[in-house]
């Protein structure tokens, strides 16, 4: 008898398809690995794009924790690495940023060195260095071996258990939101909105449009929030700039100027808060 003619003619097992949670961490996991060589080059779209993979991560391992608990310590390794890569992306979004706002300026309202000082980088070179260490560490090497190791465990969580946890992440931002008066609690507040909606995220393949809706809406309301915290950022930065221009006996004027303009941005952002949170509690009902 000849098996490997009998073996051929057997029909081929489909391949298992992962659940929705299991695929949604392998499909972040392979973002950091496609990405990396980019990060390590300062290519700044891969630097984005595999901080955003840390930070859905990171937040799934924590709105789904019923069945992440073993993998909770995971959670500090992500939040390490975002933060290296962060030190990157940050300082790439301020400088464009204070670029932009000084092309706008009259050439004689802009007095001093302020342009090479606001492109900082002297600050962007120190973080990528850094940045380069933690991808060449034992550290990232034992990340990137636990997170195949948790695509590997293929974690399962039934779609109404998921929809239970996108909605009770919902529920926080929205009180969050509500509770905030002041600048961090805003911050905070688009934090929590941001997680709900990597939480949507994973339920988007089995709920198509309505998933796909209230993640643009809860999108857009987060960029509002994010408007502001980058406006309030910037203003920080800005006063620290001045005050090592005056130390080393510079103008400050553009630099005031400059920290007024963010002020009212910050107060520009903070007033389409309601309207644009209106927006985004519509289209909740296939979660209940």
């Amino acid at each position: 008898m000849r098996f490997a003619s009998t073996a051929r003619r057997l029909p081929r097992e489909p391949a298992r398809r992962p659940s929705l949670l299991s695929g949604y961490l392998q499909e972040q996991r392979d973002a950091v690995r496609a990405t990396e060589a980019g990060a390590r080059s300062g290519d700044a779209d891969a630097v984005h794009d595999m901080r955003v993979a840390t930070r859905r991560l990171r937040s799934a391992l924590r709105t789904f924790r019923p069945v992440l608990r073993r993998w909770q310590p995971v959670r500090d390794e992500l939040k390490w690495l975002a933060n290296e890569l962060g030190g990157v992306r940050d300082r790439d979004v301020m400088a464009a940023r204070l670029g932009a706002e000084l092309d706008t300026q009259p050439p004689e309202l802009v007095v001093g060195p302020v342009r090479s000082r606001l492109r900082l980088t002297g600050d962007h070179a120190r973080a990528l260095t850094r940045l380069r260490a933690a991808l060449d560490s034992p550290r990232y090497r034992t990340l990137l071996g636990t997170l195949d190791d948790l695509v590997a465990a293929g974690p399962y969580l039934s779609r109404n258990r998921l929809r239970k946890a996108a909605r009770k992440d919902l529920r926080r931002a929205d009180k969050r939101l509500s509770r905030a008066r002041r600048d961090d609690e805003l911050h905070d507040a688009r934090k929590a909105y941001k997680r709900a909606r990597y939480a949507v995220e994973v339920l988007r393949p089995a709920y198509g449009k309505p998933a796909q809706r209230l993640r643009k809406n809860l999108g857009e309301l987060q960029d509002v929030l994010g408007d502001h915290q980058d406006a309030t950022v910037t203003m920080a930065l800005l006063r620290r700039e001045a005050m090592r221009a005056y130390a080393a006996g510079e103008n400050t004027f553009t630099y005031g100027l400059l920290a007024a303009r963010q002020q009212r941005a910050a107060e520009r952002s903070r007033a389409r808060v309601t309207r644009v949170r209106k927006r985004a509690g519509k289209g909740r009902g296939w979660l209940n």
